[in-house]
This record gives structure tokens, sequence and C-alpha cells, in this order.
């Protein structure tokens, strides 16, 4: 069951879920980043397509990727773009920098991507897992 913000419409798994109403473009994550940067998002966002059905949600702060509740936190900055998933395990794998605990059973991990290269098998893997964990 979901809930819906009567102000921006956006929905929700959880009731008057804590949330920004504001209005964010795609492009305006996008805007001014390096080349590298722009191709670096685009083959992410060919590869989590292929997990099935995903929705972007552009906010003040990154491109949450949903699938029903949001799996990825997607961060362009001007050369690089930081990430944050969750997974039932801890990985300490490159790309990934960090680490939090946040449950019992999830871990929050945080990567920085400096190039489409890095959107590698590996990381498809976990963010298959991440998908899959928030799909349930």
């Amino acid at each position: 069951m979901t809930w819906t913000c009567p102000n921006c419409k956006k929905e929700f798994r959880n009731k008057n879920q804590v949330h920004s109403c504001a209005k964010v473009d795609l492009e305006d994550h996008l805007k001014n980043k390096s080349p590298q940067v722009i191709a670096t998002f685009d083959k992410l966002m060919r590869e989590l397509g292929k997990f099935g059905e995903i929705t972007l949600n552009p906010v003040i702060t990154s491109v949450q990727v949903r699938a029903g509740a949001t799996f990825l936190s997607v961060k362009p900055k001007k050369e690089c773009m930081e990430i944050e998933f969750q997974l039932s395990d801890e990985v300490n794998k490159l790309p990934i920098y960090k680490n939090i605990r946040i449950s019992r059973n999830r871990v929050l991990h945080f990567a920085i991507l400096k190039g489409p290269q890095e959107v590698n098998t590996q990381l498809i893997n976990w963010l298959k897992k991440s998908y899959e964990l928030v799909s349930k």
C-alpha cells in the first residue's frame, strides 16, 4: 500500500513519509558536469533499466532510483559521481569507500564512480541485490 503526498503527489510506502516537496528536474543534476560524469550516469541508467521497472525521482540532494522504494541514490558531482545503496551484508571492495550498518539486515554502502568503466559487472551485481532487497 502506498501513500501519496497531497502537496507534491510523490508516492511513498509509508504514510506521512518525511520528504521534500521541492520540484527538481533531472537535467539540473547533470548541468555543468563533465562528459565522463554524464557518460557514467547514462551507462548506469541503461544497466539499471535491465533490472525491471524503475523510476527516477530527482530531489534536491540526489537522483533517487526506485523500485517501489529507493534502492539507489545518485549524486552527480562535477568530476565524479557518488552513489549510495543498501545491501544485506557489508562489502569492503573498491569503489566502495564506506559503509554503515543501519539495521540488523541492512548496510548502507557509499561509492565514488570516476568514469563509465566503473559501471562494471561487480557494481551491477551489487545494485541488482539492492534492487531485489527493496522489491521484496
